[in-house]
């Protein structure tokens, strides 16, 4: 099965995240978008000429920044019915920001993996995919917070493989490769061999929405993602998935950028403080129904 549409109604997704009992949203990583059904808009925003002050001179003489992204992580990001133009919840929050900076958005979807090392070789000004921030990636690239989210594990509804995430030996587990996830579950298939069990059968994915028809068809037993991705998952596929366990790991979304342009970091956590501040970030995330992920401040390498 195909997962394709945006949300139809974005304030649902706030609604069932309190019926799950998970309105505390808290990630990573980065399924192509698009139906007749409308995202929301992105709101209207000024440049701010003391925010524009901040920017590197040749990036606010370019009047745009290229932003690397892996367009197939819905809500967050992914690709609307004329298979261009990229939607979702981050594009419309890193939007706004660059509006402040007086910038225009160009994004490049290319493959996840390929995105943080776009950014370190001068290929992107910015990448910006439903990044977790880790130590990892920091040691990187300069990461600027701007969301918060976490992991969530689902699996057929009824959960008929009686999948746990604390006991998933010699489980079938679904991953889109690259992402927090993945080395997540990695790392719990490892200590299943430590432990003298059977290791997890990991079977990874270039995209998400890929790794979740496998759990759909019976292929696999469960996955992993974002919060707020294994909800869409769940929305889009009616009665066939249902979350396992709570979710865990809380931890903000980060720009990317590179570590050499720390004005540009620094301009960029600006602006996204600056939607905060006038309620432009607020207004973004109640059209996704998101308010749970709200941070009170952006940073550059925040503490994790």
């Amino acid at each position: 099965m195909a997962l394709r549409k945006p949300l139809s109604e974005p304030r649902t997704y706030l609604t069932a995240l309190a019926t799950a009992g998970v309105l505390a949203l808290a990630a990573c990583g980065g399924g192509e978008g698009g139906s007749d059904e409308a995202a929301p808009q992105s709101p209207e925003v000024d440049a701010d000429e003391a925010l524009v002050a901040l920017l590197p001179d040749a990036v606010a003489e370019a009047g745009s920044v290229t932003i690397g992204v892996e367009a197939s992580y819905p809500p967050g990001e992914y690709l609307d019915e004329d298979g261009q133009t990229v939607l979702g919840f981050n594009v419309d929050l890193i939007e706004a920001a660059l509006g402040k900076l007086g910038l225009e958005a160009e994004w490049e979807p290319t493959t996840f993996d390929s995105i943080i090392i776009g950014v370190d070789t001068g290929t992107y000004d910015l990448g910006a995919s439903s990044f977790t921030v880790t130590e990892e990636r920091m040691e990187a690239v300069d990461m600027v917070s701007y969301f918060s989210s976490g992991t969530q594990w689902f699996a057929p509804a009824g959960n008929p493989d009686g999948v746990d995430p604390d006991n998933a030996c010699g489980l079938r587990i679904a991953v889109q490769s690259g992402t927090t996830h993945d080395t997540d579950i990695e790392a719990r298939s490892e200590a299943c061999v430590e432990a003298g069990e059977d290791a997890i059968s990991i079977e990874k994915f270039p995209t998400q929405p890929q790794a979740t028809e496998t759990i759909v068809s019976g292929l696999n037993d469960a996955s992993l993602a974002d919060l707020p991705t294994s909800l869409y998952a769940l929305q889009q596929t009616g009665e066939q998935l249902e979350f396992i366990g709570d979710q865990y790991d809380a931890a903000p979304y980060g720009v990317v950028v590179n570590k050499e342009r720390a004005e540009l970091s620094e301009a960029v956590a600006a602006a996204f403080n600056a939607i905060i501040e006038d309620g432009t970030y607020e207004e973004v995330l109640a059209e996704w129904g998101i308010e749970g992920g709200a941070l009170e401040e952006a940073e550059v390498n925040p503490a994790v």
